[in-house]
């Protein structure tokens, strides 16, 4: 075998011995393999400093590039009003008594959502879609971190589609992947999400159009719920009157008949059954008669439902690059390939 003036001879492998793999010399030949690798690292010196700085360089250079990433934080926490819930939960009840078992469902159902309806609800097609084609002014924001935009998130995605909804549901699908993050501890019910762009003030103020999103849409239902509970209140409010008048003219028409009925005990009886259903007629009517009326003042609120604890304005943070460790896995990264070339280009040489 020859060698040139840059060639490192192998370790000779050490010859069989009739004692079996016992008799080897297993330490020395570690040392020569060592040795033989000291040495092509040695000859090669220049490549296994050079590959693993030009990748660490390059690395920096890429990180420092990257735009700085911003996320705001907000959370909130969605409650029903007392009077509300109170509501629903007697529209279930009454519901239920005069045998209407769908409407007993959806008031049942609707009088309490769970947080985890509200964590879904932030990422459902209505709210994104709303969120994606609003347009928002961050163009002043440059000094508070970010380059400066003025637009709808589709055009901040620069999302791509022969169609404006080709583009609105690419829009769509990246804000939930690349933007957003929801938290659901459905042991507080606290909802909590953050939001992540390359603007500071652009994250703030796609935080607030979420809760202001979510608030709307507690505002519609409770208004909705409230005016279909004031449709059904107000038919049972009638039919209620009319046989309060009814048991009334009963009771009147029988007085009429029997001005003395004391000394008659079936005659008593039967005052006391009109007189009865007189009572229980008035009292359903005023039951009735008061859940229309709170279904009118609820059909008309506009007082905010959800109680926003963690405001997006000011929480607003600039994500770390972590240029420090993308640099020494690109340096590890250039001595492991380093290393390969060179054993690889000594065993062609040898």
């Amino acid at each position: 075998m020859t060698s040139g003036p840059h060639t490192v001879r192998p370790p000779e492998r050490p010859a069989a011995t009739p004692y079996g793999p016992s008799a080897a010399r297993p330490t020395d030949t570690d040392r020569e393999s060592m040795r033989y690798y000291l040495s092509v690292f040695r000859v090669r010196r220049r490549m296994m400093v050079a590959v693993p700085l030009v990748l660490s360089l390059f690395a920096l250079g890429v990180n420092l590039l990257r735009a700085r990433t911003y996320a705001a934080h907000a959370a909130f926490l969605a409650s029903e009003p007392q009077s509300m819930s109170g509501s629903l939960g007697a529209l279930s009840s009454v519901a239920s008594q005069l045998g209407i078992p769908a409407l007993s469902a959806v008031a049942a159902s609707s009088a309490s959502l769970s947080s985890q309806f509200y964590g879904d609800l932030l990422t459902s097609n209505a709210l994104v879609h709303d969120i994606v084609t609003t347009r928002y002014d961050a163009s002043g924001a440059a000094e508070n971190g970010g380059k400066p935009f003025s637009g709808t998130l589709v055009e901040y995605f620069e999302s791509d589609g022969t169609t404006a909804t080709d583009r609105e549901l690419a829009a769509m699908r990246s804000f939930r992947s690349r933007l957003i993050e929801v938290r659901v501890d459905r042991t507080t019910g606290i909802v909590s999400f953050e939001v992540r762009t390359t603007n500071r003030r652009l994250s703030a103020l796609v935080s607030r159009r979420i809760l202001d999103l979510v608030n709307e849409f507690n505002l519609r239902r409770r208004q909705t719920q409230a005016a279909a509970e004031r449709e059904f209140d107000a038919k049972r409010a009638r039919a209620a009157l009319d046989t309060l008048h009814v048991a009334e003219a009963a009771l009147a028409g029988f007085r009429a008949t029997n001005i003395d009925f004391s000394r008659s005990p079936l005659l008593a009886t039967r005052e006391s059954e009109f007189q009865r259903r007189v009572t229980l007629a008035q009292q359903i009517y005023v039951t009735v008669a008061q859940r229309y009326e709170l279904a009118n003042i609820e059909a008309v609120r506009n007082t905010p439902v959800i109680t926003v604890l963690d405001e997006p304005e000011g929480m607003v943070e600039a994500l770390p690059r972590y240029t420090r460790q993308f640099t020494l896995i690109a340096f590890v990264i250039g001595v492991v390939i380093a290393a390969v070339i060179a054993l690889l280009g000594e065993r062609r040489r040898v």
